[in-house]
């Protein structure tokens, strides 16, 4: 069993977003696999990018937001799970006054796997 705290961890600051790392490969003795807690401030996008290999699972907790992957329009709300595979485009977008957040489980993850 592991137990991470909401207060746990720190915060990394990146363009578009924040982001806070609750599970490692290490953590869940996976490979490339890692989970994160991500916030989208009101007003703010992440700019559209791929991945080489990883494949990504969004899994929102509150806010409103939409992704767009190759082009399609997603509109998401909490409760909502999207998945975004190798080479799809993605980039996500909150218009809302309030923050958007969601949870990001990756797979085949690898450093510098960003396009």
């Amino acid at each position: 069993m592991k137990f991470i705290a909401g207060t746990t961890g720190t915060w990394l600051r990146c363009p578009g977003y924040a982001k806070k790392i609750l599970l490692n490969e290490g953590d869940l003795d996976a490979p490339g696999t890692l989970v994160q807690l991500i916030e989208i401030a009101p007003k703010t996008s992440v700019a559209d990018h791929d991945h080489e290999h990883c494949t990504e699972v969004f899994h929102i907790i509150s806010g409103r937001g939409h992704f767009v992957i190759d082009g399609r329009t997603v509109d998401l709300r909490p409760g909502d799970t999207l998945t975004c595979q190798p080479g799809e485009i993605h980039g996500t977008h909150n218009e809302q006054d309030a923050p958007f957040t969601y949870v990001v489980f990756k797979t085949n993850a690898k450093p510098g796997d960003i396009r």
